[in-house]
């Protein structure tokens, strides 16, 4: 008799609470490839990954040799009239601490550099001693900072900013894209494939195992109605009484502390440093002893006259439409949750998620910027500045990112039941 071939192992996820509509889900056994998603709102709960221990490990070690050799060999070239200019990773980051942009400078460095290498670093540690010895509590740091820093890593958005900046610096003059460059594309695209590799909450699950309830689930109910607690962090379900999580020991707040408040709070500062973001230049150009400063609206006017129209609309979307729709639909969704009823929550919710996605991409302009000023430095033949528009045009995205983080999307569905309880 011949044996039947192995099924491929089930993974039991853990019971938990939605994180955007606070809908209890029970434990559930999910297949190789099947995703677990909360059954009114949508939200991915959790994918059952092949390999789950083998590849994060095999992508985070390519990541980490693409990141050595992007900074061995140049990045960028650029020559013009018989002077040039070559150009590596790191020496973009220095020009900005030259010119003396340090806040820039350290905003390159933390989400190209330190959030990148820190995220790879602790999962594969944390993986790799899954089966020794390690202190629990060195390990629940690690797994937590796995889950706070993902939304800052921006390697992809720095990406498409170079694949722009070609596109300016190629009616300047010659541009030549060196192994340093090809090397970061592979950075990138390997560091998306580690993050998407690994399931946090399966990460959770091995280190600490499952978390177990003292009483049954009741169907179709939150969290809050059952006086549970999900945990933001590992998706461990707590009594209401805990304050840390029991598993990872962050801490538990069944909504989001003074949530409004805060988002309120942080729309109102973006919108104070929208206004110079776009009435000072970002970038200074000066040829030939001519200063040519230029604004957000007047580089992508300039590319429209030179018949870059594909590149001129992703910057107008990205540094112009996006900051504006993203603070305009946060006070949107900050008002219509201080009504006394809501209704259509599933599309408020779409809104939100759409905000919290492109937030992030309004970056492009100020990595633009950055390339373009560590590259065209032909002394006294052409030199790049960034403007001061470019430090307030960065803390607006820095901004509305964390506002849209403090805005908690489970008050829109409290609203839709009936519950009046903002915090």
């Amino acid at each position: 008799m011949f044996e039947s071939a192995k099924a491929p192992p089930l993974y039991r996820h853990d019971a938990c609470a939605c994180e955007e509509c606070d809908l209890l889900i029970p434990a559930t056994e999910l297949a190789v490839g099947e995703v677990l998603c909360c059954p009114r709102c949508g939200h991915v709960q959790a994918r059952h990954q092949r390999l789950p221990r083998i590849r994060p490990l095999a992508y985070g070690m390519a990541t980490l040799v693409m990141f050595v050799l992007c900074n061995s060999f140049t990045f960028m070239g650029f020559s013009s009239y018989g002077l040039g200019r070559e150009m590596s990773f790191l020496q973009a980051i220095g020009a900005l601490v030259d010119a003396g942009y340090l806040f820039l400078a350290v905003v390159l460095s933390i989400t190209l550099i330190g959030f990148p290498l820190v995220y790879v670093g602790s999962m594969m540690l944390v993986i790799w001693r899954l089966d020794r010895q390690l202190h629990p509590n060195a390990m629940r740091s690690l797994g937590r900072i796995l889950c706070r820093i993902r939304p800052w890593l921006m390697v992809d958005v720095f990406l498409i900013g170079v694949i722009i900046s070609l596109v300016k610096l190629m009616a300047m003059a010659d541009v030549t894209l060196g192994l340093g460059f090809w090397a970061f594309v592979g950075y990138t695209v390997l560091l998306i494939k580690t993050i998407s590799s690994l399931d946090v909450h399966w990460l959770w699950q091995q280190l600490f195992g499952p978390v177990e309830l003292e009483a049954p689930l009741v169907a179709d109910r939150s969290a809050r109605e059952q006086a549970l607690v999900g945990c933001h962090v590992c998706g461990a379900l707590n009594t209401s009484h805990q304050h840390r999580c029991r598993r990872c020991a962050s801490h538990l707040h069944s909504r989001k502390p003074a949530s409004l408040h805060r988002t309120l709070a942080l729309l109102i500062t973006a919108v104070v440093l929208y206004v110079p973001a776009n009435l000072y230049p970002i970038m200074d150009t000066v040829f030939l002893g001519d200063d040519s400063p230029s604004t957000i609206m007047g580089g992508v006017i300039l590319l429209w006259e030179h018949g870059s129209y594909p590149i001129a609309a992703v910057i107008f979307i990205a540094s112009v439409m996006v900051p504006m729709a993203k603070l305009l639909s946060l006070f949107w969704l900050c008002w219509q949750v201080r009504g006394a009823e809501l209704e259509a929550p599933y599309s408020k919710l779409k809104l939100y998620r759409l905000t919290e996605f492109v937030g992030r991409w309004s970056m492009i302009d100020v990595f633009v910027v950055a390339i373009l000023a560590g590259l065209i430095r032909l002394d006294n033949l052409m030199t790049i500045y960034p403007g001061p528009a470019a430090v307030s045009f960065a803390g607006v995205v820095i901004i509305t990112m964390i506002a849209a983080m403090s805005f908690d999307p489970r008050i829109i569905w409290d609203l839709h039941q009936g519950e009046r309880e903002l915090e």
